[in-house]
Formats: C-alpha cells, structure tokens, sequence
C-alpha cells in the first residue's frame, strides 16, 4: 500500500516520539529536508543529518556554502526548512519574517594559532603588534571571526600597530591554516574548529580575550514546506548527542 504525503509525514513523527531505532518505511520523494547550511558548521551537522535520516527513513538535502550567500536565498523565499548558521543571521530572519524556531547547538569563537612549537615566541596579542610577524586573519568585511578580532584590537587600542602586521585577509579559514602550515604565515586568527582539521599543525596561544558568545544555531524557516520534518529534526538537534557531536568537533566556547 503506498503511502501519501501526511502519512509518511506522521510515521516520521511517531517514530522519533517513540524513540524506536528501527528504520521507517521506504522515504518517499516528498519527505525530503532541506537544508541550508554555512559551511562552517557543515562537517558535524552533517554527521548529524546521516543519523537522523538513517533513524526517521527520510532523505535530508543539504545547500552548503557561506551563511552569507546564503541567506539572501532565504529572503527571496527560497523553499528550504532549516538554515544551519552562527551569530547574528537569527536576528535577520526574525526581521525578515523567515524565522520560526531556534536550536543552539555550539559555539564559535575566534583563536590565535600559531605553528607548533611557537617558533616566533608569540604568547600575547600584544606580541602580534610588534615588527615582524606575519598574520593571516578573516576580512572584517565578511568575516564575523575576523571583526570580532578586529574590534577586539581596537578595544585594547593596538589595532594600527597588529594590522601593519597582516599580509592575509582571507574569506577562507583553510586558506590562513594552510599558510601558516607552510609557513608564508607566523600567526592565524581563525575559529576554533579550524585547528582540529589540521591535528598537530596549528598551536592555539591563549589570548585571554572574552569575545561575545557567536552561537551556532539552527533556525526552522518559514519557507519550509514539510513543517512537522523540521520540527522533528529540530527535536532530534536538541538531544544531548548532537550538541556533543558539536562539541567534539571544536564548537565550544572557553569559559574565561
């Protein structure tokens, strides 16, 4: 017998509710989720999203690229059910009328890595504003990690002196570790997810900086076509697991 629409629908929800381990039926085409993701977070989110669809017997399709690019989609209607990002693209959809719920799942925050061993002697920001290092960080045009780095600069009033030190501002996070790795750089600034994609070749110096909370969220979408879908996967992100799934792959905040 085949299933339509809302039943599909309501066997996914019965199944998460009961907890069951078991496979659904056979996905159909029309229970399909759409996700919109800041390739930032896309790693452990999609680790996720291959637990949930194997669980639900669903089918999960992920848009990846910069949270920037994207939301713009998300303004123009584009149809999609969950927009995975970090601070502050809620406060843009709930203005825009696209937001309709809210899962934090990990936290960003920006760090100092430098090569192993600190061959430049660097255990300060303040060391980054004297002659000689060369530092890569994110454009503070596009790059929430590399404004906040930047401001934090300012705060302390070193800016002038670190940004005469910066030959990259990048837009990539992989294009600064790979320059530090094969040493056109001394020292990155960059999210602290990004040094557990290069084990044992990039040193994180603490700072001792306190940078506002950048949460990784995901966001239900009003666009969404197959409401009761995005609220279960929702319910499944809100599990302990899946914040640990963050959590392991660097998306934790230090306390100060």
């Amino acid at each position: 017998m085949k299933l339509g629409r809302v039943s599909v629908l309501w066997l996914v929800l019965w199944t998460f509710g009961a907890g069951c381990s078991k496979q659904a039926t056979t996905p159909s085409s029309e229970a399909t989720l759409r996700v919109l993701c800041g390739s930032s977070m896309a790693a452990p989110i999609q680790e996720i999203g291959r637990q949930f669809a194997q669980a639900q017997g669903v089918r999960i399709e992920f848009d990846l690229g910069g949270s920037e690019t994207l939301l713009p989609k998300i303004l123009a209607g584009a149809k999609a059910d969950v927009f995975v990002c970090h601070d502050p693209f809620e406060d843009k959809l709930k203005a825009a009328g696209r937001w309709n719920d809210t899962v934090t799942i990990g936290y960003l925050e920006p760090v100092l890595a430098v090569r192993p061993g600190n061959p430049k002697a660097i255990r300060a920001v303040r060391d980054l504003a004297k002659p000689g290092p060369r530092l890569g960080i994110g454009d503070p045009r596009y790059s929430t990690c590399g404004e906040l780095f930047v401001r934090a600069l300012r705060e302390r009033m070193i800016e002038e002196d670190v940004m005469r030190n910066v030959v990259l501002q990048a837009r990539s996070h992989g294009e600064m570790a790979n320059g530090l790795i094969v040493g056109s750089l001394d020292a990155v600034v960059v999210w602290n997810f990004v040094v557990g994609l290069y084990p044992g070749k990039l040193e994180v110096v603490p700072t001792g900086i306190a940078y506002p909370a950048t949460r990784v969220t995901l966001l239900g979408l009003t666009t969404s076509e197959h409401p009761p879908l995005r609220e279960a996967f929702l319910a499944w992100c809100r599990q302990p697991a899946a914040r640990e799934t963050f959590r392991r792959y660097g998306y934790t905040r230090e306390e100060k």
